[in-house]
């Protein structure tokens, strides 16, 4: 009698399992219901278009500038399906707050994407001429921008829709901001065309400041608005 008191005391004292570890167990479920398909598909294209500078040519830093920011780009906007997924509706009793999953869809896709990126930049870095300026750390603010804008977009789109509709939403709004910023006119242009000359130091003070705003939003976007 006593021992059976002693175990029944001990599991209402047992504590409940941490945000961590359900995070964590929620991590392959949910690798398995996000929707990849774009993402594969970018990451195809992406492997296609640096094949095409094929060893021993030299690639100019105008084309290498333009090709990762295109790559960068796309990549952002594919990433922005794993807000999408099947288990949307499934999560909503989870023990976690509605943030936890949300970030786990951004972060999942958002590290592949980052990953595939960072393997296209590694190629071509040794395709271009032994003098070239190429600054990672400057391009990769470039593409945290656009991977970030998608991600909030979608996050704020799946609430009002829960289907693909969410993330086009999302893209649509990636690149109406992209393509508005490339016909901004020169004196504003925040894509200069030759790494680490004219107003490459201004532009990309701005590409800094500007990077913190759409994970804010993203935050934002992913919180629980039940009470």
């Amino acid at each position: 009698m006593l021992v059976t008191a002693h175990s029944e005391a001990a599991t209402c004292t047992a504590s409940p399992p941490s945000r961590l570890r359900v995070a964590l167990l929620l991590v392959r479920p949910l690798a398995r219901a996000i929707d990849w398909a774009p993402l594969a598909v970018v990451a195809v294209l992406t492997a296609a278009l640096v094949s095409l500078v094929g060893l021993g040519q030299v690639l100019p830093g105008g084309d290498a500038l333009v090709l990762m920011r295109v790559c960068g780009t796309l990549l952002g906007a594919a990433a922005a399906f794993g807000l999408v997924d099947a288990m949307s509706a499934d999560l909503g009793a989870a023990a976690v707050p509605r943030w936890v999953p949300q970030a786990l869809r951004c972060l999942l896709p958002g590290g592949v994407a980052i990953a595939i990126w960072l393997a296209a930049f590694a190629y071509v870095l040794t395709r271009l001429p032994d003098d070239a300026l190429f600054p990672v750390g400057d391009l990769l603010v470039e593409m945290g921008v656009c991977l970030g804008i998608a991600l909030a977009a979608a996050a704020s789109a799946v609430r009002f829709a829960p289907g693909r509709q969410a993330a086009m939403a999302a893209v649509v709004v990636q690149m109406a901001l992209v393509l508005g910023t490339i016909l901004l006119p020169e004196q504003v242009r925040l894509w200069p065309p030759t790494c680490g000359f004219g107003y490459w130091d201004q532009a990309h003070l701005f590409w800094l400041a500007m990077l913190p705003l759409p994970y804010l939003w993203l935050i934002f976007a992913g919180r629980d608005l039940r009470r």
